[in-house]
């Protein structure tokens, strides 16, 4: 069920919805700011109803929530794909952002993390390969889908998939709330108001945002980088593919050492691949750049996704744990409205791809080892 949610969250996720954007701004008559203006807020507004929605996990049977999650984003896929003008548009960019980039994902890792315990950096690994296999699976189809049908036939077919695959994912969750696949719970007294109170959760969360925020204002605006670079938007739809081999494997990788070393631990480290990688194609512009830069960003996207679903339950335990993923989620869909709107704007300033690219690389170098290490202070009197 996890590996499937995460699978299909591709359809939200903004590298995917990158390569529809110089479609939707000719189509709508949209600036880069204008297209970044509407998606960012479309993003912001998920972000802040998903700190409400998203904690109906914990409230909810897992089978009627995931049905629920489900058919809004086929509802989600269907308005976008009969869009008529930039606020229709907008509605369907909505809902495809909260069920699919939200709470798809949030179904699948809150229900590994409160399900595992001893193997839980492996379990989330695997729960998460659904997201390289669709960023190494989708670009390369949505591109060609592109050039032969259209893209409103593409978002039909997506709406249709989701709404035909809708019973699978309720059978799935009840196989995985079977007590022969439940490990025993990890459970804490850790409440989304005591988490608020915790100085290191607002130092933690710069360095856990990082990822989210680069790598969507970069592949929101990858027609840029490309027509900086004078490449095909083909080349970068078939770098995904590294993105997304250096993605599993980084998870893995990260998984085993979460599972001997914890989480808190590994904090400070992940974010140096993502930095280097936006040094390489900020100062390099042959082909084989975009290989090595997605396939940078890869590892440190695979890590942080082991470690953001593995952080919280050792930090605060399980038991409130929907709550608490719904609101650092909340956090970072804000982040990743900001960046679209930010690079948009410094695009159409006449700031270039690479000096973007170049400046995201700085910081991801230094936010880690300066913030990442609260982690393993001792948790205040709460």
């Amino acid at each position: 069920m996890a590996f499937l949610a995460t699978l299909l969250s591709a359809f939200g996720q903004t590298f995917l919805i990158g390569l529809f954007t110089g479609t939707w701004r000719e189509e709508f008559g949209l600036s880069h700011a204008g297209m970044g203006s509407l998606y960012s807020g479309a993003t912001l507004i998920s972000g802040l109803t998903m700190v409400k929605v998203g904690r109906g996990i914990d409230r909810m049977s897992l089978p009627r929530y995931t049905a629920l999650v489900v058919l809004a984003f086929a509802l989600g896929c269907a308005v976008t794909a009969s869009a008529w003008g930039p606020a229709s548009l907008g509605i369907g960019i909505f809902l495809i952002r909260q069920c699919g980039q939200g709470l798809m994902g949030h179904i699948a890792i809150t229900t590994i993390a409160r399900t595992f315990t001893a193997a839980r950096g492996r379990a989330l690994a695997v729960a998460q390969l659904g997201f390289p296999v669709g960023e190494a699976v989708f670009p390369a189809l949505i591109v060609f889908g592109l050039e032969g049908g259209g893209w409103r036939m593409l978002w039909w077919l997506a709406a249709l998939v989701l709404v035909l695959l809708t019973p699978v994912f309720v059978r799935l969750t009840y196989v995985a709330l079977s007590p022969a696949k439940v490990s025993v719970v990890q459970t804490g007294d850790a409440s989304r108001q005591d988490v608020l109170r915790d100085p290191r959760f607002f130092r933690i969360l710069p360095v856990l945002l990082t990822t989210p925020f680069v790598i969507t204002g970069l592949f929101f605006h990858q027609e840029a980088i490309a027509a900086d670079k004078e490449w095909q938007l083909r080349l970068l739809a078939a770098a995904f593919v590294a993105f997304a081999v250096t993605q599993v494997v980084s998870s893995f990788v990260m998984g085993w050492c979460i599972d001997r070393v914890g989480a808190r631990s590994l904090l400070r480290f992940y974010l140096v691949p993502m930095g280097l990688g936006c040094f390489w194609i900020a100062f390099n512009d042959a082909a084989s750049a975009a290989w090595i830069y997605l396939g940078a960003m890869g590892i440190s996207a695979g890590a942080g996704g082991a470690l953001s679903g593995a952080l919280w339950a050792e930090m605060y335990g399980t038991r409130h744990l929907g709550s608490i993923r719904a609101m650092q989620h909340a956090l970072m869909v804000v982040s990743t409205a900001t960046s679209p709107l930010l690079f948009g704007a410094l695009l159409d300033a006449g700031v270039s791809a690479s000096a973007l690219a170049g400046g995201c690389g700085v910081y991801a170098v230094f936010v880690g080892p300066l913030l990442g290490g609260s982690a393993r202070q001792e948790p205040p009197a709460l």
